[in-house]
């Protein structure tokens, strides 16, 4: 009676490890299958996503899209992003009233995406002219000349600056060949900055191919939210009148900034944008501007350089045309986009040289 017990009880286990056996191995297939699809589908391996980290330093804004999060802090492969407990990256600001103020407007470039805290260029123009200027960096990674704008309205009056450094371009450009631009880019950029910057929920899910494809599949038929770049139907129009319209809204958008500024009472230097050309190749920039081919990036972005000097002098501020006759290197890079600290520091120093023969000296 007691063999037969053993026995039994042997089968029954036996049962359940070979059913566990079996649905590890439905579940391995089923994961395989929709990696499978979703490679397919995508052209990307989900196992080669990683979690965003930009969704620790932003967060989303209702007109700015995204905002630095107040006293962030992040370290990851051995750079250190911080934000003061205005939400600005840097140090709590000193407000010396004894010297200037100088505020710097950007994107990821100003922000210093890639660097450390203390590399990032506004950090060395402050250490630069530090004896007559506290410098506070305002850049916002995927800020474009809208998202500018509206800063300039908004936030810059509350700190009083005497000079606000601008650098824009690239995330104004990132919207070329985008079909019936609408003039805030609202048909493209805020919600793909979105997505870029984590803010979908999705970002927050485990990277398992079977819940991927579960969201798609459940969004399908209605029953999981659209993320906001879902919900944009992004169609391309490559046309010389395309690249016009965008040209022109840059231009507006920049000339309305500068005006606004100034009238605040603060002087105003455009800064250039600069590309890393050896690295735009292979699509290394189509994540971010999609529809733009990689030999289109250099000529486009002097365009939009151009620009900057033709409102420079519409406007009566000031361009540092010095920083394009600047011999920047592949080497001055970290991707097709980004100063490494070397070159920050260059950067900084070629501002630093035009404020205090040009500006400071008038």
């Amino acid at each position: 009676m007691l063999s037969a017990g053993i026995i039994l009880r042997k089968k029954r286990s036996g049962k359940i490890v070979l059913f566990t056996v079996y649905f590890i191995f439905f579940l391995f297939m089923t994961e395989l299958t929709c990696l499978l699809a979703l490679k397919i589908k995508t052209g990307f391996w989900l196992f080669n996503e990683r979690y965003n980290p930009n969704a620790i330093l932003f967060e989303p804004h209702p007109y700015l899209v995204s905002k630095p999060i107040p006293n962030a802090v992040l370290d990851i492969k051995g750079i250190h992003y911080e934000h003061n407990s205005e939400g600005w990256r840097g140090n709590e600001f000193k407000n010396d009233t004894s010297k200037l103020k100088i505020i710097t407007i950007g994107g990821s470039t100003t922000y210093g995406t890639g660097v450390s805290n203390h590399q990032t260029w506004p950090y060395y123009l402050d250490s630069l002219i530090s004896d007559k200027a506290e410098v506070m960096n305002f850049g916002i990674s995927g800020h474009s000349t809208t998202e500018h704008l509206i800063l300039s309205l908004f936030t810059l009056p509350a700190y009083h600056a005497d000079i606000v450094l601008i650098m824009s371009g690239l995330n104004d450009l990132r919207n070329c060949y985008i079909k019936n631009p609408k003039s805030d880019y609202t048909n493209f950029h805020p919600y793909n900055l979105e997505s870029v910057l984590g803010f979908d929920h999705i970002n927050n899910l485990p990277r398992l191919a079977i819940i991927r494809v579960s969201v798609i599949l459940l969004q399908k038929i209605g029953y999981y939210p659209l993320f906001s770049y879902q919900k944009v139907h992004i169609e391309k129009e490559r046309s010389k009148q395309n690249e016009d319209i965008l040209l022109n809204i840059y231009r507006q958008n920049l000339t309305r900034m500068v005006k606004i500024i100034q009238e605040s009472g603060s002087k105003v230097v455009l800064l250039p944008q600069i590309l890393n050309s050896e690295a735009l190749a292979g699509n290394q920039l189509k994540w971010w501007v999609p529809f733009v081919a990689d030999q289109e990036f250099v000529p486009l972005i002097s365009k939009y350089n151009q620009v900057q000097q033709q409102t420079a002098d519409s406007t009566h501020c000031f361009f540092i045309g010095e920083i394009l006759s600047n011999n920047w290197k592949k080497s001055d890079f970290i991707d097709a986009s980004h100063f490494n600290a070397g070159a920050n520091l260059q950067f900084a120093k070629l501002v630093n040289n035009y404020i205090n023969q040009t500006i400071l000296n008038q």
